[in-house]
């Protein structure tokens, strides 16, 4: 008989983006993803991606030739201070492969196109107010529903420096759920301390002590032991529960799935998923 080949360790990130910017957590949000990079020996794609109004031949040749100049001139400036930044993140943290990229065109197109080509994305919490507001809201989105990886928030106050030592997952027998999971193994993987909460309205039935104990199983053949606690919802909104729970575990990482509904021509977040995105207290992965 053939003996078989020694399995190879595959669940890692190879690739990490980061998305950049001109606002002040930026540099926070840079620097988180150049150690995770560092981290798991990943390249660490940036791209400044901001909404700005693109200047096209039609417009410019409706405009006074030195506001067009000063315009690009703008332009231009903010997009070498934006690599300049990305480039000292990077190396200050000891990543030895960078890729720089600041696309033309939609950003919120690009957005995606950049996060669907890396193994993880990395963006900021959707600001709460001035004038990048709607934008990084509809970036959240855009990313999270279209580009089909994992997608790590870093809220926009406060610096994480040792994400993924004691993580907690927000786990619901779902697809959203289990992608998630199985995206963020390469953390998981590395953690000291994993915990699952399970939020509930019901009281335990068959089904659910089966998917739970599955659930648990498939962690352990990944090597990953994980305490798995059933909470009945109380008369607070489980986002509220949830981000109660990470707080007295002392979480550095929540792991859970993006829950949106159709709605005609556009998604909307389930309220779950919109609690968390406003006041995430630690980097949470999502997949959709």
């Amino acid at each position: 008989m053939v003996p078989l080949p020694e399995p190879k360790e595959y669940m890692t990130y190879r690739s990490i983006s980061v998305h950049v910017d001109d606002a002040e957590p930026c540099d926070r949000r840079l620097a988180f993803a150049a150690r995770l990079a560092r981290a798991h020996s990943a390249e660490l794609l940036g791209g400044y991606l901001v909404p700005t109004l693109e200047l096209t031949p039609f417009t410019a040749a409706l405009l006074p030739g030195d506001v067009v100049d000063r315009r690009m001139g703008e332009t231009a400036d903010a997009q070498r201070s934006a690599e300049a930044r990305f480039r000292a993140a990077a190396a200050q943290a000891g990543v030895a492969s960078v890729e720089w990229r600041a696309p033309a065109g939609d950003p919120l197109a690009a957005a995606v196109l950049h996060a669907r080509y890396a193994d993880l994305a990395v963006i900021g919490q959707p600001s709460r107010d001035g004038p990048t507001e709607a934008f990084s809201a509809e970036l959240a989105k855009a990313v999270v529903v279209s580009c089909g990886r994992p997608v790590l928030f870093v809220p926009y106050a406060g610096d994480y420096k040792n994400v993924g030592e004691r993580v907690m997952i927000a786990w619901k027998d779902s697809r959203e759920s289990a992608r998630a999971v199985n995206d963020a193994l390469p953390l998981l993987k590395g953690a000291k301390q994993v915990f699952a909460v399970v939020v509930t309205a019901d009281d335990e039935n068959l089904h659910d002590r089966l998917a739970e104990a599955q659930f648990a199983a498939f962690l352990r053949r990944h090597q990953v032991e994980a305490t798995v606690r059933r909470l009945a919802l109380p008369d607070i909104n489980a986002g509220e529960l949830l981000l109660s729970e990470a707080a007295d575990f002392r979480a550095d990482l929540i792991v859970m799935g993006a829950y949106s509904r159709p709605r005609v021509s556009a998604f909307v977040w389930g309220s779950v998923t919109q609690l968390m995105l406003s006041s995430m207290t630690i980097p949470v992965l999502m997949s959709h």
